[in-house]
């Protein structure tokens, strides 16, 4: 009896991931403006919501910065 599939060579191929990330200088951290209210409205309503705003998007560009490096650090040690 003749196995035709022992007989035949099979080819490999190796997998490689390819990490595409965008530009560094696309994502900066957010600025924090220090901020002076003069009407009492205003500093008890806006400015507490304005700085928690800015607080989480500083706190996901920064997350997503040092994923980056952590990404990248490899790369550099090849």
């Amino acid at each position: 009896m003749l196995l035709s599939a022992c007989a035949s060579r099979t080819d490999t191929t190796a997998t490689q991931v390819i990490t595409l990330l965008p530009p560094a200088g696309l994502l900066v951290p957010c600025h924090k403006p220090q901020i002076v209210g003069t009407w009492p409205e205003v500093v008890s309503n806006d400015i507490p919501k304005l700085k928690h705003a800015l607080t989480e998007c500083n706190q996901q560009i920064e997350d997503y910065l040092n994923w980056r490096a952590e990404r990248e650090q490899p790369e550099r040690e090849k």
